[in-house]
């Protein structure tokens, strides 16, 4: 009996051992799989000319990225003179397209967005074209900050690529376009107007589109236009780093995230839509300035560009813009795995088969009972649920802790990383919480397969609705399940080595990806990273069992909770909120000179310092919709000595009850935008026009940016409300202007300076004042 024991005893570590190394070498092999897809190379600036060197791109960034240069300013008009001199001499012939945009992105109720645009446009003529390749980047900024990121490292990779292609030598097939554009910032209007009216955007194009939304980061591409096989397949075989996953252009769908490719993909172009977005704390903020640049991603982003235009620019481009849509993925070492979507619903149903045989085998050998199997698939559902709450709440959690948490552009932190380790670990609590209270009411197996039918259901179902994120679930149900089969049908050796090579493609594909949606943001969490890792963990759980212990094991889940909290609390501890680490705060202001009335604008939740400006509910107050981004608090201001903006008729006729107006409308203060609204009361628009740009979508209003000193001429037919036949009546026109510089709000009578810990965002003055024609 002794010796018996003694080898269980025996057994049962070498089982625990066996258990704790198939788990330490699943998570080796998940840190490998994410440190693949991260940038380390750097190229000198002695690199040879027909390589893309970030250095030689930063430089650039260093020289035209150095103050804030929004469209309509002198220095977007410095940056614009920088950038043409630049292509001149690489000995390329760019243009400046003029031209007024109108934003393609859905208002939702506001004044609809146009402006004067500068676009700048240069062509390398191919040998014999099949189409054109576009590289393109937006060189204009936020009022607040240089975008040495975004865009400046997109608009330097473009200028760097160019060089490399001029002193190559080589000439290639198609044309090469480069096209930086204007206004992206204001509402896509460069690009949107460029589709609209230059000849280069008809006929057959690739566009390569790289932006930031960050300071650092792999450079991931991150959606397509339909029909991509061609372009999956190029980037995929082309890019020294192709760093994608369509999970992400599923998600393109859900989220409101807008760059030049809304206005690039009803123009029938081809995109490749690339970014990086690790720091987003940067993003939109003072600190995206050329120190805050990351080579690393520069490099790869410029490395991947000039090697896809070499790509794109020698084929066929008939060949690559028609075709299939394909669910793609990263996996190690530097692949990118591809194929058709209507194979992923096939995928889906093969994982949940291959669950279902393993039930009915497990069944069959006495493992599980069909009932307590039912019954832990159906308490699966609990830590997937509680994870989704549990991770939309985490952000607003730390808002409470940290107030000043509000002001972040991308709700992640300047040292985001111990509160994603927080919310994997938090992840991982709630799985070993759930699975301490019920492996013995209703045994460990049962659970296991309970959440391997959830994975592999969650895959079907992905691959039903959302193909491009059904390999997330798909590929771990398959492999666990067939290894789960494996292991029924094999020696006891050899089961967790057999098991723990089932579970490779989840540690492969979930908690990589869980790591990297992560820099979304931290108010995402609940969407994808925690339920992830519960849906991993939950597949682990026949490992876990191996080496969970016969005593004491609620000490698993609460020593999971105190090291969730640790990181949470190390994450505050550590988080910085000072001068080199500012927080955004917003505020504005708005004054009728009509009634000599002002006030204040802050956001619904404004900081402690932006609270003494807000009171009561802005929504719905004209004077606040010029400010956009739904709603506001407001409070009295005093009076600031501004003068109004103008309106001038230039000519009024009516005719079959329908009167015709051209007015020109100017700010006399030099304000950067202005706007017309149309009252309702007493007319009905039937059309506007603005500067030769007709707006047929809600055409009640607009807002126009780089006006310039001449203003803008808008003619608008409207029918009168009570009209009285040729005579007509009144029509009550509301001009505003607005300046967004920030640097102007210290002229405002009333106005206190924030701390150093804090920066301007989202800033506007405006001055409204009615006129009745």
């Amino acid at each position: 009996m002794t010796s018996v024991a003694a080898d269980e005893h025996t057994s049962g570590r070498r089982l625990l051992a066996a258990g704790l190394m198939a788990l330490c070498v699943l998570l080796l092999i998940a840190i490998g799989a994410i440190r693949d897809t991260t940038p380390t190379a750097v190229s000198p600036a002695g690199a040879p000319t027909r390589e893309f060197s970030a250095q030689r791109a930063f430089a650039q960034v260093e020289r035209f990225a150095v103050e804030p240069h929004p469209v309509g300013t002198a220095e977007h008009t410095r940056v614009r003179d920088y950038l043409v001199g630049e292509l001149r001499r690489l000995g390329l012939r760019p243009e400046v397209h003029e031209a007024v945009g109108v934003s393609p992105i859905d208002e939702q109720g506001d004044p609809i967005t146009a402006g004067r645009v500068f676009n700048i446009v240069t062509v390398i003529p191919g040998t014999a074209p099949t189409g054109r390749v576009f590289v393109t980047a937006h060189y204009d900024s936020v009022p607040e900050g240089p975008g040495a990121n975004d865009d400046g490292a997109g608009t330097a990779s473009a200028i760097e690529t160019a060089r490399a292609l001029v002193a190559d030598g080589t000439r290639l097939r198609n044309d090469v376009v480069f096209l930086i554009t204007d206004a992206e910032e204001a509402g896509l209007l460069g690009s949107e107007a460029f589709v609209a009216e230059h000849p280069l955007a008809k006929g057959r194009s690739v566009v390569l589109n790289n932006e930031a939304r960050g300071a650092k980061g792999p450079v991931l591409m991150f959606r397509t236009t339909e029909s991509n096989s061609g372009l999956i397949s190029m980037f995929g075989s082309s890019a020294p780093m192709p760093v994608a996953d369509s999970v992400y252009a599923e998600l393109m769908k859900l989220l409101n995230n807008d760059t030049d490719f809304t206005a690039f993909k009803p123009g029938g172009m081809a995109v490749l839509d690339s970014a990086y977005a690790n720091a987003g704390t940067l993003y939109h903020s003072v600190l995206d300035d050329p120190a805050h640049v990351d080579l690393a991603a520069l490099q790869q982003m410029g490395d991947n560009t000039l090697a896809l235009v070499r790509a794109f620019g020698g084929t066929d481009l008939a060949r690559l813009t028609t075709g299939n849509d394909l669910v793609y993925f990263n996996l190690p070492p530097g692949l990118l795995v591809r194929y058709p979507t209507w194979a992923a619903s096939l995928l889906g149903a093969a994982a949940l088969l291959a669950a279902l045989a393993l039930i009915f085998l497990a069944r069959r050998r006495g493992v599980v009972t069909f009932r307590r199997t039912l019954l832990g698939t159906a308490l699966a559902l609990i830590p997937i649920g509680l994870g989704v709450g549990a991770g939309l709440f985490f952000w607003d959690l730390l808002k409470v802790i940290r107030p000043e948490f509000s002001g972040t552009a991308t709700t992640t932190p300047y040292r985001p990383e111990l509160f994603w380790l927080a919310v994997l670990m938090l992840a991982g609590t709630i799985l070993v919480a759930w699975y301490a209270l019920l492996r013995r009411r209703v045994g460990a197996a049962e659970l296991a397969l309970g959440m391997l039918t959830w994975a592999a259901l969650i895959g079907l179902g992905l691959g039903i609705v959302l193909p491009g994120a059904s390999h997330l679930a798909a590929w771990p149900a398959l492999g666990a399940a067939l290894g789960g089969l494996a292991a029924l049908r094999c020696p006891p050796r050899w089961r967790v080595l057999i098991l723990a090579a089932a579970f490779v493609p989840g540690a492969l594909i979930l908690l990589p990806s869980a790591w990297n949606l992560l820099p979304t943001g931290l108010q995402y969490a609940g969407y994808a990273p925690m339920p992830l890792v519960i849906l991993f963990g939950g597949l682990l759980l026949p490992l876990i069992e191996m080496v969970w212990p016969r005593r004491r094991s609620p000490l698993i889940p609460l020593t999971a909770l105190v090291v969730s909290i640790s990181l949470v609390a190390a994450g505050l501890l550590v988080e910085p909120i000072d001068k080199e680490h500012p927080r955004r705060t917003s505020l504005a202001y708005g004054l009728d000179a009509d009634t000599g009335e002002a006030v204040w604008l802050t956001s619904k939740a404004p900081d402690r310092w932006a609270r003494r400006y807000g009171g009561a509910d802005a929504t719905g107050q004209p004077v606040a919709e010029l400010w956009g981004g739904g709603s506001k608090l407001l409070s009295p201001a005093k009076a600031a000595a501004l003068p109004a903006p103008s309106l001038r008729v230039l000519a009024d006729t009516t005719r079959q009850g329908v009167r015709t107006l051209r007015v020109r409308i100017r700010s006399e203060r030099g304000a950067n935008t202005v706007g017309l609204r149309v009252d309702g009361d007493t007319a009905t628009v039937r059309s506007l026009t603005v500067e030769g740009r007709s707006i047929t979508a809600d055409p009640a209003g607009f807002v126009f940016h780089a006006s310039g000193p001449a203003g803008v001429e808008v003619s608008l037919a409207v029918k009168v409300t009570g009209d009285t036949g040729d005579t007509g009546g009144k029509v009550r026109l509301r001009v505003t202007d607005v300046n967004p510089d920030p640097r102007e709000m210290s002229a405002l009578p009333g106005f206190i300076a924030p701390p150093d810990w804090l920066f301007l965002g989202d800033t506007k003055i405006s001055v409204t004042k009615a006129f009745a024609v």
